[in-house]
C-alpha cells in the first residue's frame, strides 16, 4: 500500500498532523473492528485490515509536520491536586528518528487526553517527572556533593513506584477508556461492558507452561493479583497461568485501578490456544477474550490518597540514600 492509498482510506487531507490522523484512525476502526463491532464476518475483518494496513502505512512513510511555532497553549483538563507538574511533549512528524523526535509544548498539572497526547509521549513525562523529584530529594540532602553511581542503585526501585503513582494522578480511568474504545453494550442495570483481546504466553522451561498448554477454548481464567501494571493470572484450579498481555498499554492503566477500588469487573474465557513444537523452547499461546464491565460509581473514581503515597516514597527515598552515604 503507497501513502495515497492510505490517506484515502482514513480520508486524510493536507490540514491533518499526526494527532488528526490517530483521532481518524480510531474512529475509522472503533467503526469496523471485529472485537468492536461484535461482528466476524469477512468484510468486516478486511475493511479493519484495511484501515491498520492504512494508519501504519502513514505511520512508516508519510511526513506530516508539525510546527513547534503553530503550537498553541494547552488547553487540556488541570488536576490542580497533583503532586507536581509535568511536561506536554509533541512530535515534529509522523516519521520517528530515534534521537529526540518531540518538543516540549507545554508544562503544567495536565491530565493526559489520548485525542492530543501520544502515550510514549505522556510515558516520556512521567519518567522524567519521577526522575526529577527523585534528583531534588537528592540535591536537598547533600547537593552536588551526591554519589550519582550511588543513586542510580538506590533509585531504580523507587522511581518504578514513584512513576506508578504520578501515571495515576495524571489519567482518569473512566475518562480514558471512553476515548480509547466504545462498550460492545451495555447490561440491564445500565453498567457498560468492553471486551478487549488479551493474551496469554508461555515456553517450555517457564513455571506456567504446564498450566497453560492444558488450556481449551472456553476456559475460564481469573485473576490471580496486581503487580505494579501487570495482572497475574490462574485457571479454576488455582494454578497460576503467568501475566496478562493486553493489545495496547493504555488498557492497563484505565483497567487495574479501577479493579483494585472494586469498580469494575471482569470475566476471562480462552478464545483460542497455539502451540508451537516446531521452535526450541517450545511455545504456547492463548487468545482470551477478556470482558471489562464498569460498576455504579466508577465515575466518580479517585484516588486521593496518591500525594500521600508519594510524599512518604520520597522521604523513604531520602531515608534510604542517607544510609547508603554514611
Amino acid at each position: 500500500m503507497n501513502v495515497e492509498c492510505a490517506k484515502k482510506i482514513l480520508g486524510i487531507s493536507p490540514e491533518d498532523d499526526r494527532i488528526s490522523v490517530k483521532k481518524k484512525y480510531r474512529r475509522l476502526i472503533g467503526m469496523y473492528h471485529p472485537d468492536a463491532v461484535g461482528s466476524d464476518r469477512p468484510e468486516q475483518i478486511r475493511r479493519a485490515q484495511e484501515i491498520n494496513e492504512a494508519y501504519h502505512c502513514l505511520k512508516k512513510h508519510a511526513n506530516l509536520d508539525v510546527s513547534e511555532k503553530s503550537s498553541k497553549s494547552w488547553r487540556g483538563e488541570v488536576n490542580e491536586r497533583a503532586f507536581c507538574e509535568r511536561n506536554i511533549y509533541l512530535y515534529y512528524s509522523m516519521d520517528i528518528p530515534e534521537n529526540h523526535p518531540y518538543y516540549r509544548t507545554a508544562c503544567g498539572k495536565y491530565m493526559w487526553d489520548p485525542d492530543e497526547e501520544e502515550f510514549e509521549l505522556f510515558l516520556a513525562s512521567i519518567h522524567h517527572a519521577s526522575k526529577e523529584l527523585l534528583e531534588k530529594t537528592e540535591e536537598k540532602r547533600y547537593g552536588s556533593r551526591f554519589d550519582d553511581f550511588l543513586a542510580e542503585e538506590i533509585r531504580f526501585e523507587f522511581q518504578v513506584r514513584l512513576f506508578q503513582y504520578l501515571a495515576m494522578q495524571y489519567m482518569n480511568p473512566v475518562k480514558t477508556l471512553h476515548k480509547l474504545v466504545e462498550p460492545v453494550k451495555t447490561d440491564k442495570q445500565g453498567r457498560e461492558i468492553y471486551r478487549f483481546r488479551a493474551f496469554l504466553g508461555s515456553r517450555r522451561n517457564d513455571a506456567a507452561w504446564n498450566a497453560v498448554i492444558v488450556l481449551k477454548k472456553g476456559d475460564s481464567i481469573y485473576p490471580k493479583s496486581f503487580e505494579g501494571n501487570k495482572i497475574a493470572v490462574m485457571d479454576g484450579e488455582a494454578r497460576p497461568l503467568g501475566y496478562l498481555s493486553l493489545e495496547e498499554d493504555p488498557f492497563y492503566f484505565c483497567i487495574i485501578p479501577l479493579l483494585k477500588k472494586k469498580l469494575a469487573q471482569i470475566k476471562m474465557a480462552v478464545k483460542e490456544v497455539e502451540i508451537r513444537r516446531n521452535i526450541r523452547p517450545h511455545r504456547v499461546k492463548a487468545d482470551i477474550d477478556f470482558y471489562f464491565r464498569l460498576e455504579d460509581g466508577a465515575q466518580g473514581y479517585e484516588d486521593g490518597s496518591l500525594n500521600l503515597k508519594i510524599a512518604d516514597l520520597l522521604k523513604r527515598y531520602e531515608e534510604q540514600i542517607m544510609a547508603g552515604n554514611v
